[in-house]
């Protein structure tokens, strides 16, 4: 068995290890997977954002240089539109005007952009905290060519930079046309430059072109935008989709402090593109969760292991069953060995020595008749036993029960058994009460029963005091009739007390062992037992000895 459970021990760790790496790889794989599937989450709504910024460059390029100020309230993001002619003036619409300040900033050309540090204008990255300093720290993350795509750049911010790009030239193209057609720049039509943006100050952000009219003269125009409520516009926009319990969206410039990032939260930072590049959005994502979810993964990696160690267990317990069962086997092909060849053994001695006449008186030739006759019913029981587990362990043996008295069944018994309980230096004691109800049993499998309890407790009990076997029987309140054997023997050890019923069990070992039998007695009481429709079990007495407890149906019962 120590072998076994060597062996055993290097299966486990030979199944487990590799389940374990399977395990860690599966969450490290997950973990990779979530961040990407935060990461496309992400992107997905910068570029929602994105994309609402470029229809509002769209609108306002498509305004004429020559059109009067709009003076349109329904975006409470923008202040106000405004235009500044070549004599410097400042010509505001009315919300614009009531605000002097920004006047005075948009008539001045205010001040530039600061730049964010580390970060181009259209990009996102990760947050996963930031220094002292404030410069964005990005996580560490394993490369996956698989996702590489939708980790570029915002394809919006992508596509307005192209336009922009693309303005630019045309605007450049228009003014040196215009400076070779020498007095015909009245003639061409007006021009406007992109837009590109600067901060007036924390709250507002301001977007100016450069403009050529139909007189050709030059100017600027632009408007001015309130950033909390464009910033309010773009995050109810960008969480329509059903995000706004798992995003939340901040917006900064580089005028307002960055926020700190949640360790529960999966955070990124975005830099719009130009002319919004002063503007930095902040996404806090909490985990999205799903049905590949580390969650799920330790959840189904927590039933691989229990089936795994309950399959290990319960293979061991298999194995170590039949192992034990095959040992029990073959001690029980040496204990038959021994218990047939000792009866043979001393009958073939006392049969040769009253064939050659060496018998010196007539009582020895009684005692050696007396010990032929014994051993001989000794042999006749171990034979008896043999064939009928035999049969009983193939199902070939018929059990015709009929309803009837067992108390001339154990009379019967104990008349046979007697002698031999008393060469065993025991007495034997039946008991049957009176007015026991008929029970449904077989006469022969009975015998058999009471033949190996008996036998068993002279086997365990002999040379205990006091030396009594007791067989009684008596009524139980179910109607059923029950038979105790029981003797003043040391009684079963604990370790052994459950396992007494199992065919080939022996307490003692095999080499070692002082008491004869082959283990099949007690194993053969319970077979025909159950195959009666009754139970037994045995049981320690507190006064000491063993005691056997047979229940069989009463007839009314069948």
């Amino acid at each position: 068995m120590r072998a076994l459970r060597r062996r055993f021990l290097l299966v486990a760790v030979a199944v487990l290890v590799p389940v374990g790496l399977l395990v860690w790889r599966a969450l490290a794989s997950v973990a990779v997977e979530e961040q990407r599937r935060h990461e496309v989450v992400a992107e997905r709504l910068f570029d929602e954002m994105e994309r609402a910024l470029s229809d509002l460059l769209v609108r306002e390029d498509a305004r004429p240089v020559d059109a009067a100020l709009p003076d349109d309230t329904s975006a409470p993001w923008i202040v106000g539109w405004y235009d500044v002619p070549p004599d410097g003036r400042v010509v505001a619409s009315p919300r614009l005007a009531a605000m002097p300040e920004l006047v005075a900033a948009v008539g001045s050309n205010g001040r530039g952009p600061v730049p964010v540090k580390g970060q181009r204008p259209g990009s996102t990255v990760e947050v996963a905290g930031a220094d002292a300093k404030g410069e964005v720290v990005k996580k560490n993350k394993a490369a996956s060519p698989a996702y590489d795509a939708l980790s570029s750049l915002n394809k919006a911010a992508e596509q307005r930079g192209l336009r922009q790009k693309s303005l630019a030239d045309a605007y450049r193209s228009d003014v040196q046309q215009g400076a070779r057609d020498d007095g015909v720049a009245s003639a061409r039509p007006p021009e406007a430059a992109p837009f590109v943006g600067r901060l007036a100050d924390a709250r507002h952000l301001v977007l100016s072109r450069t403009v050529i009219r139909a007189d050709g003269r030059g100017g600027r125009q632009g408007l001015v935008l309130d950033v909390d409520a464009l910033g309010a516009r773009l995050r109810d926009q960008a969480l329509a989709a059903g995000l706004e319990r798992t995003a939340t969206v901040t917006f900064a410039t580089p005028d307002t402090a960055p926020s700190a990032p949640d360790p529960s939260t999966y955070d990124y930072r975005h830099r719009f593109a130009e002319p919004f590049d002063a503007l930095t959005a902040h996404l806090a994502l909490r985990p999205l969760g799903g049905f590949g979810s580390s969650t799920w993964i330790i959840a189904l990696a927590t039933l691989l292991l229990i089936a795994v160690v309950v399959g290990l267990v319960a293979l061991y317990r298999m194995v170590a069953v039949a192992m034990g069962f095959a040992e029990r086997r073959s001690n029980f092909v040496a204990a038959v060995t021994h218990e047939l060849k000792t009866p043979l053994t001393a009958i073939r001695m006392y049969g040769e020595m009253l064939r050659d006449g060496i018998v010196p008186s007539e009582a020895k030739r009684d005692e050696y008749h007396r010990h032929i006759t014994a051993e001989s019913e000794r042999l006749s029981r171990l034979i008896d036993n043999v064939l009928e587990f035999s049969r009983l362990e193939r199902n070939a043996r018929p059990m015709v029960l009929v309803a009837g008295a067992i108390g001339p069944v154990l009379e019967e018994a104990a008349s046979m058994l007697r002698p031999h309980v008393e060469r065993g230096g025991l007495s034997l004691r039946v008991v049957v009460d009176p007015a026991l109800p008929p029970v449904r049993f077989e006469r022969d499998a009975l015998l058999q029963i009471v033949v190996n309890l008996v036998d068993n407790a002279v086997k365990y009990a002999g040379g205990a005091g006091p030396g009594e076997v007791v067989v009684h029987a008596s009524r139980m309140d179910d109607g059923r009739v029950v038979l105790r054997v029981r003797d003043h023997g040391p009684g079963v050890p604990r370790e052994h007390l459950g396992r007494v019923f199992e065919p080939f069990h022996r307490g003692e070992r095999e080499l070692t062992r002082r008491t004869k039998g082959t283990g099949l007695g007690l194993a053969l009481v319970r077979s025909l037992t159950e195959a009666m429709g009754g139970r037994v079990r045995g049981q320690n007495l507190a006064d000491g000895g063993f005691e056997v407890e047979v229940a069989l149906p009463g007839a009314a019962a069948a």
